[in-house]
This record gives structure tokens, C-alpha cells and sequence, in this order.
């Protein structure tokens, strides 16, 4: 770090410079009150395996006590890295899944061409692997951006985007249930909402009804546009139906 005012190196921990005598407190971003770097950001374990296995294992199994403790600042390397990790294992061993059980699965689907378990051979695999880590990096800035702007909808935006974006890294971590065959994608995305409202909500500080809505919301807008086009087609399809000229019967 350095000094603001003469621009001399200085350590982190000084309140002020050895060398002008000014004020440097300021420049050192204090902690936060009853909150503490993750087993996965403590130096003694930082991006061992040993503090990837604690931090998963308080995430997912004690998320209130996590995220009320979790650090809200401290940088989005940290939390990215462990977002990457933990879902770049987890997506590998989905699509291992997916070709293993292939040929179980075919007998049961009929084929129409080539299905969507095609898909994962060859150069689809190689493909996956590849552009996997991108789309998850995109989708974290993405889907924090999104909690945002909602959070801050309704208020309960307390702290900075960094902490939104912690949480969402954080709660990646749910990710792993997609190494469990044929039921795992199911567990792994309702896991990771019910994660993402524990976390904005400790996080932020925040109601669990804010935090609810801001997760929520999206997936809501969704099925209702969904729902909305289900229900256009139906109505061009009766209505088709509706102005076939009637023959009259013999």
C-alpha cells in the first residue's frame, strides 16, 4: 500500500505514515463487524482443498450461519475461483453421467434423429469442457447483476454489488448435486435459489420476502411468459380450427 499523501510504500496495517506523519486509516478498508474471511479466503487455507471442502460444507449444510459470517468485501477473485472450481468439477461428472448412462436411456427414448444425449460425443464433449468455464464466469455476472437491480428494487440492496456477487459464487457451491445421476439437476437448481435468498438475505441484511422476491422474480416472469405463449398458440390453433369451412353431412 501506499501513502496517499507523499506516495511512499507503507504497510497495510499502519494508521499512519512513518515518513510524513499523515492519516492513512482511511485508505485501509476496515472489517466488517461479526464477519470473517471464508476457510476458502483465510490465508492459512486459501486455495488449498482442505478450505474448498470447509467452505462447501458450511454452505450447503449451514448456509443462515455462513452467509451472516461471510465476509462482504475482500475482492471477487476469492468467490469466483471457487464458483469455477466446484462447478467445473460438478458440470465434468454431469456429462460423464449423461454418456454412461446413454445407452441405458436409449432403450427407454425413442430416436428421431439424433438426441440431445448425441450431443455429449466427440467433439460436443470437447466443445463442453471448453466453453463451460466461460459460460459459468458470463452467468455469475449475469445473475448477480439481475439479484441487483432487484434487490435495489425493493431496497434491499444494503451493502455493494460485490457482496451479491459473493453470494451467487458462494452459492455454486450447490452445483455438486449434479454429480447424482438422473435426479441432480433438479436438486442442484432448486438448492441453488433456496442458497442464493439465505445468502442475499444474510449478506444484505436484508428480509427474507426481499431477498425471496429478487430470486424469485425471474423465474416467475418466465413461467408467465411461457405460459403466455402456450396460451397465444392454443388460441391461433382454435381459432384455425374455427374458420374451416363446416361440409355438411350426407
Amino acid at each position: 500500500m501506499f501513502c496517499p499523501h507523499c506516495g511512499k510504500e507503507i504497510s497495510e496495517d499502519q494508521a499512519f505514515c512513518q515518513f510524513c506523519g499523515g492519516t492513512v486509516a482511511s485508505a485501509v478498508p476496515a472489517s466488517v463487524p461479526g464477519r470473517a474471511k471464508t476457510a476458502w479466503e483465510d490465508p492459512s487455507t486459501r486455495w488449498t482443498v482442505k478450505g474448498l471442502l470447509s467452505s462447501l460444507k458450511e454452505v450447503l449444510f449451514a448456509p443462515t450461519k455462513f452467509y451472516h459470517t461471510m465476509n462482504v468485501t475482500g475482492g471477487i477473485t476469492d468467490p469466483m475461483l471457487f464458483a469455477l472450481i466446484t462447478g467445473m468439477v460438478s458440470w465434468m461428472i454431469y456429462y460423464f453421467w449423461l454418456i454412461v448412462l446413454r445407452d441405458p436411456l436409449g432403450s427407454y427414448i425413442p430416436r428421431t434423429g439424433a438426441s440431445g444425449l448425441d450431443v455429449f460425443q466427440g467433439f460436443g464433449l470437447v466443445a463442453a469442457a471448453v466453453f463451460t468455464p466461460f459460460i459459468l464466469i458470463a452467468s455469475l455476472f449475469i445473475w448477480s447483476g439481475i439479484l441487483h437491480v432487484l434487490l435495489m428494487m425493493v431496497r434491499g440492496a444494503k451493502n455493494g454489488f460485490e457482496a451479491t456477487f459473493r453470494v451467487v459464487s458462494y452459492s455454486c457451491g450447490a452445483y455438486v448435486f449434479l454429480m447424482v445421476p438422473f435426479c441432480g439437476a433438479v436438486i442442484s437448481g432448486i438448492w441453488t435459489m433456496v442458497l442464493a435468498i439465505i445468502g442475499l438475505k444474510g449478506a444484505h441484511g436484508t428480509t427474507g420476502g426481499k431477498a425471496s422476491f429478487a430470486v424469485l422474480f425471474p423465474l416467475i416472469m418466465c413461467c408467465a411468459i411461457v405460459m403466455m405463449f402456450f396460451l397465444l398458440v392454443l388460441g391461433t390453433v382454435a381459432a384455425s380450427f374455427g374458420t374451416m369451412p363446416q361440409q355438411p353431412w350426407r
